[in-house]
C-alpha cells in the first residue's frame, strides 16, 4: 500500500532544481520562443518610430541626457509622464548592436519576455511544493495571450524587463532572508534590482509591499521556519531608501509633468475601479477577442449598475480568496503578486483620455495568476492524487493558451492590421478610429483615413481629430472639407501650427497668396523652426512678387533645415544660380 502511495504522491521541491525540472522548465521556455517567434520579421509599431528611429537622442553621446529627461523628451510637445531611462538604454543597446532594424529588436523583446519567464519559474519554487505545479504555472505567465501585447511590441518591452528585476528582487530578498553568510550583500542586490525596475516602469514600486506580504505569510504558516528578527524592518529600511531616491530623482527630472493629464476625477477612479478589476480578471479567464484598446466608459455615479455589480463580485471573490488564504497563508502572497500590480493603474487621471484599459498593464499581475493557477494544480493533485488527467489537461491547457498567443500575436505586425482590430474590437474608442486613421495616412491612404478622423472627432471631439481630419481631407484633394476640419480644430487649439499651416496651403492652391502669407505668419507665430513653414511663406511671398522677402525666408529654411530640397531649388532659382544640388 505504502508502494502505491509512493507513485502517485507529489514530487516535493527541491532546494535547488534537478535535471529534469531545469529541462522540463527548458521545454516551457523553448515553447515560448516558439509561440512568439512569428513576430521577429514584424516592424515597428505604434510608438515605435518616434521612440526608436526618429528618435535623434538615441546615441551613447546623449546618455547623460536619457539619464536626466523624461521618455518622450525627443519628441516636442509631448508631456512628459514617464521616467524610464532604462528603457531607453535598452533601445539603444539594440540600436548599438543591430542597427535600425526592428526585427533585431523583436527578437531580443521576446528574450525578455522570456528571461522573465525563467525568473517566474524560480519565484513560483520559493511558493509551491510541487514540480509539476511549477512548471504549469511557468508556463501560464509565458503562454497566456494577454502577454502578447508587452511580448510582440517593442515599445512594452519595458513590462518583461521591470518583471525581471523585480523577480530577481524577490529572489535575493528570498535568498537574504535565508542565508546565514553575507545577508547585507543580498539585500544590496535586492535594492539595487528594485531601484532597476523602478527605473524601468513604475508599476515596479509595489515591490517592497509583495515583499511584506510575503514576510507575513511566511511567519503565519504554521510550517514555515522561524525567521531571523529584524527582518521587516531590514526591508523596509531597503526598500524605503531606494524608493526615496527614485522618487526624489523622478520629481527633480519630471516636475509638475506628473499631474493629471486626463479629466477623470478622483471619484470617477473609485468609482471605476471596480468596473476594471473584473474586466481584468475577465479577460484573464476568458482571453479572447483582445485588443490594443477596448471600449470602455468610466463610471460616474454609485447607483449605476456598472457600479454595484462588478463591486458586489469582487466581494464575493474577496471573501473566497481569504477563506483560501487563512487556510493556506502562502496564497496571501500569490494574491498580493496578482492585485497589487493593478492598483496603480486604477489612477485613471493618470491615463491618456478615454484610454484606461490595455493587456500589458496586466504583465506583472500575471505571476499571481500563474501562481494561482499552480496552487490550483497542487490542491487537484492533493485531492485526487489517483487522477491520471490532471497532467494531459494542464498540457492542453498550456499549448492552447499558446496557439490563442500565436494567433493573438499576428495582429501586431503594422499598424494597419494592428488598429483595424482595434476598431473592429472597440468602434466607439476614439483613439482605435484615431490610430486606424493614421495607419492608413501612413501609407498614402488619405481618403481611407479621413473618415476614421470624423468618427474619433465625433466619439470625442478635440484639435487632434481634426487636424488630421483636415491633413487627410487636403492630400486627398477635397479643400473645401480639409478647410472645415482645420477651421475646428484652431476652435480647440488657437495656436496650433499645423493647421494654419494647411488653411495657408489651401489658400497657395486657390491662388490667394495674401490671405495664404496671414496664414503662415501665423502659423509660424506658433512654430516658428517646424520644417517647410518658412517654406511655404517664401512660396506665398514669391507669388506675390515680394522677391526679396522669399529669399530670406528660404534661406531660413536651409538655416534650420539642410535637407530641404524644395527650399534650395527655390533659393537657387532666385539667386540666378543653377540647382545643382
Amino acid at each position: 500500500m505504502s508502494r502505491v502511495k509512493t507513485q502517485v504522491q507529489a514530487p516535493a521541491v527541491n532546494s535547488s532544481p534537478n535535471r529534469t525540472d531545469l529541462l522540463s522548465l527548458a521545454a516551457v521556455l523553448a515553447a515560448t520562443l516558439l509561440t512568439f517567434a512569428s513576430t521577429f520579421t514584424f516592424g515597428w509599431v505604434y510608438d515605435d518610430p518616434p521612440q526608436i528611429p526618429q528618435n535623434q537622442n538615441l546615441e551613447w553621446s546623449r546618455i547623460g541626457f536619457l539619464f536626466t529627461h523624461q521618455l518622450w523628451a525627443s519628441v516636442a510637445g509631448m508631456q512628459g509622464r514617464f521616467y524610464r531611462p532604462l528603457l531607453t538604454i535598452w533601445f539603444l543597446l539594440n540600436k548599438t548592436i543591430f542597427g535600425l532594424n526592428p526585427h533585431w529588436f523583436h527578437v531580443t523583446s521576446v528574450l525578455a519576455h522570456v528571461a522573465a519567464a525563467g525568473l517566474a519559474f524560480f519565484v513560483a519554487r520559493t511558493l509551491l511544493k510541487d514540480s509539476a505545479a511549477i512548471l504549469f504555472a511557468t508556463a501560464i505567465f509565458a503562454l497566456h495571450p494577454l502577454q502578447v501585447e508587452s511580448a510582440s511590441w517593442i515599445s512594452s518591452v519595458n513590462d518583461p524587463l521591470a518583471a525581471v528585476f523585480c523577480f530577481a528582487s524577490f529572489l535575493t530578498y528570498r535568498r537574504a532572508s535565508s542565508k546565514q553568510q553575507n545577508p547585507a550583500l543580498w539585500w544590496t542586490l535586492s535594492g539595487f534590482f528594485f531601484l532597476l525596475a523602478l527605473f524601468t516602469k513604475e508599476v515596479s514600486i509595489v515591490l517592497p509591499a509583495i515583499v511584506l506580504v510575503d514576510i507575513w505569510s511566511r511567519s503565519a504558516s504554521k510550517s514555515a521556519t522561524a525567521e531571523r528578527e529584524g527582518l521587516p524592518v531590514i526591508a523596509v529600511s531597503t526598500y524605503a531608501i531606494v524608493a526615496m531616491l527614485w522618487f526624489a530623482l523622478r520629481s527633480w527630472i519630471l516636475g509638475d509633468a506628473t499631474s493629471a493629464v486626463s479629466s477623470a476625477s478622483f471619484s470617477d477612479s473609485i468609482l471605476s475601479a471596480p468596473k476594471v478589476i473584473l474586466f481584468n480578471l475577465y479577460r484573464v479567464v476568458v482571453p479572447i477577442g483582445l485588443s490594443p484598446q477596448y471600449d470602455f466608459r468610466l463610471v460616474e455615479t454609485a447607483a449605476s449598475p456598472q457600479f454595484f455589480f462588478p463591486l458586489f463580485v469582487l466581494i464575493v471573490l474577496a471573501s473566497l480568496a481569504i477563506y483560501a488564504a487563512r487556510r493556506d497563508p502562502t496564497l496571501w502572497v500569490v494574491f498580493a503578486w496578482l492585485v497589487l500590480p493593478m492598483l496603480p493603474t486604477l489612477n485613471l487621471s493618470w491615463m491618456n483620455e478615454d484610454d484606461f484599459i490595455h493587456d500589458r498593464y496586466l504583465y506583472m499581475s500575471m505571476l499571481g495568476v500563474a501562481l494561482l493557477a499552480g496552487s490550483g494544480y497542487a490542491w487537484i493533485r492533493k485531492q485526487w492524487p489517483r487522477q491520471q488527467l490532471v497532467r494531459p489537461l494542464a498540457i492542453c491547457i498550456a499549448l492552447v493558451l499558446a496557439f490563442a498567443s500565436a494567433i493573438q500575436s499576428q495582429y501586431w505586425a503594422n499598424d494597419v492590421i494592428l488598429f483595424s482590430r482595434a476598431v473592429s474590437r472597440a468602434p466607439q474608442n476614439e483613439w482605435a478610429q484615431l490610430n486606424y486613421g493614421s495607419a492608413l495616412s501612413a501609407r498614402g491612404k488619405f481618403a481611407d483615413a479621413a473618415p476614421r478622423f470624423v468618427s474619433s472627432y465625433q466619439l470625442k471631439p478635440g484639435w487632434r481629430a481634426a487636424a488630421y481630419a483636415g491633413f487627410a481631407y487636403q492630400q486627398s484633394g477635397d479643400l473645401i472639407q480639409a478647410e472645415q476640419w482645420f477651421q475646428a480644430a484652431l476652435r480647440f487649439n488657437p495656436s496650433l501650427g499645423s493647421a494654419w499651416l494647411g488653411l495657408g496651403q489651401i489658400r497657395l492652391a486657390q491662388h490667394l497668396p495674401q490671405e495664404a502669407i496671414r496664414n503662415l505668419k501665423k502659423a509660424l507665430e506658433a512654430e516658428p523652426t517646424a520644417e517647410g513653414f518658412h517654406y511655404e511663406l517664401g512660396a506665398a511671398l514669391e507669388q506675390t512678387g515680394q522677391t526679396s522677402a522669399a529669399i530670406e525666408e528660404y534661406r531660413t529654411e536651409l538655416q534650420l533645415h539642410p535637407y530641404q530640397t524644395e527650399a534650395r531649388k527655390a533659393f537657387d532659382r532666385l539667386q540666378g544660380t543653377p540647382s545643382d544640388r
